[in-house]
């Protein structure tokens, strides 16, 4: 699976996390800042949803806002750009592990079996207009 766009954490924003079994959560997200593969156009997409399977994880606040940091293990190295930057879609099976720092203060960690993105068929990409 070749990756359509590159997720930059920062710049992100999380519309809330949900658990949908014991060991499945959900990351939503507002609006995912991108870079789209073939023309390197910056923007955001939505919706877009993080999904890890047999997860654990713990929060210290609302997983809700602004993303400040984040990163993201699998198998102890870094995917994508110094774990910065995540490939998409993705679908990858392992020792997961992610860190999100909220602009809020808020931090979460997860340590999950499996994380999937897909691109759905209804998701939107918009052209960042900052300058």
């Amino acid at each position: 699976m070749s990756a359509a766009y590159f997720l930059h954490w920062s710049d992100s924003e999380l519309a809330g996390a949900t658990q949908d079994t014991p060991a499945t959560l959900r990351l939503r997200f507002a609006a995912a800042a991108c870079r789209r593969v073939d023309d390197g156009l910056a923007g955001y997409l939505r919706p877009l949803e993080l999904v890890f399977e047999g997860a654990t994880w713990h929060g210290d606040g609302p997983v809700l806002g602004g993303v400040a940091h984040g990163s993201l293990l699998l198998d102890g190295v870094p995917l994508g750009q110094a774990a910065q930057v995540l490939p998409l879609p993705l679908d990858r099976r392992g020792a997961v592990v992610c860190r999100l720092q909220l602009i809020s203060g808020t931090v979460l960690h997860i340590d999950a079996a499996r994380v999937v993105a897909q691109i759905r068929r209804e998701a939107e990409f918009r052209e960042s207009y900052a300058c």
